[in-house]
């Protein structure tokens, strides 16, 4: 967290979340975290981390926040500067009144988080009227990806007659959403083709013999195709396949006859 002389008042309006994203320092009372406008006693407000969801669809410019320095009377005679990550390409800040907007739709899995400084200046001058102060832009996930195995198709074995539960092979996806928010990148597990012979375990990708006494004169050949479907299996979750191609393998099960 930084401290210093910079004591920007920054309002975040993201879902709502106005007052939340903002943490006071001694002094200041809690009943003033509640509203839309933020009010610093002595030392003011400390920040340094801030959010945005990520592929906006509303219109226009996307709102980040609003800047405000304790120097600025609201006569016109303070300029507020931005610059870091994106700063006058993607981020854009509205010299007079502070105000800080996101020019165009941010993908998480671009670019996670932008790393800014902030200050206010004198207009006439040029000179600054508080130190500059750095604070962090974090991009919050959406479910937009969905869950991808490494192959299309897998190839598998087991002993024909295994018991019930015996292991197969194991298959894992992966999802490129953000795993520490919410359930976006959280995979359930789940067999679409090949019951009642396989059986897949929901959060290991684990296949498993599911009928005993399988024999591979009777067949021989199988096909099994696993989901796996994020938002921890809900409904509305994202979802991607593959085959597993399952071959019993043969066991010395029958004896020699002799021909007649």
């Amino acid at each position: 967290m930084i401290i210093n002389q910079l004591t920007f008042l920054l309002l975040f309006c993201l879902l709502g979340w106005s007052g939340a994203l903002i943490r006071p320092v001694p002094g200041i009372s809690s009943s003033d975290r509640d509203g839309r406008t933020l009010h610093r006693t002595k030392r003011g407000w400390m920040w340094n981390s801030f959010f945005l969801l990520e592929e906006w669809t509303g219109t226009g410019k996307q709102y980040v926040g609003k800047l405000h320095s304790d120097m600025d009377t609201e006569d016109g005679t303070v300029k507020y500067v931005l610059t870091g990550d994106g700063a006058g390409t993607i981020f854009e800040i509205d010299e007079n009144s502070g105000d800080i907007h996101a020019t165009r739709r941010l993908d998480r899995e671009e670019k996670a988080l932008y790393t800014l400084s902030a200050k206010a200046v004198n207009k006439s001058s040029g000179q600054d009227l508080e130190r500059a102060s750095e604070f962090i832009i974090k991009i919050h996930d959406i479910n937009d990806n969905e869950p991808k195995f490494s192959k299309d198709t897998y190839m598998a074995s087991v002993a024909e007659m295994s018991n019930v539960g015996a292991f197969v092979m194991r298959v894992t996806a992966t999802d490129a959403d953000d795993e520490a928010y919410g359930n976006s990148a959280k995979l359930v597990y789940s067999i679409l083709q090949g019951q009642p012979y396989f059986s897949v375990e929901p959060e290991t990708g684990v296949i498993r013999t599911a009928l005993p006494n399988m024999i591979r004169e009777n067949r021989e050949h199988y096909q099994v195709v696993i989901q796996a479907k994020d938002m921890a299996g809900q409904m509305g979750g994202l979802s991607g396949t593959t085959t597993v191609n399952i071959t019993l393998l043969d066991v010395n099960n029958s004896p020699p006859r002799f021909p007649h």
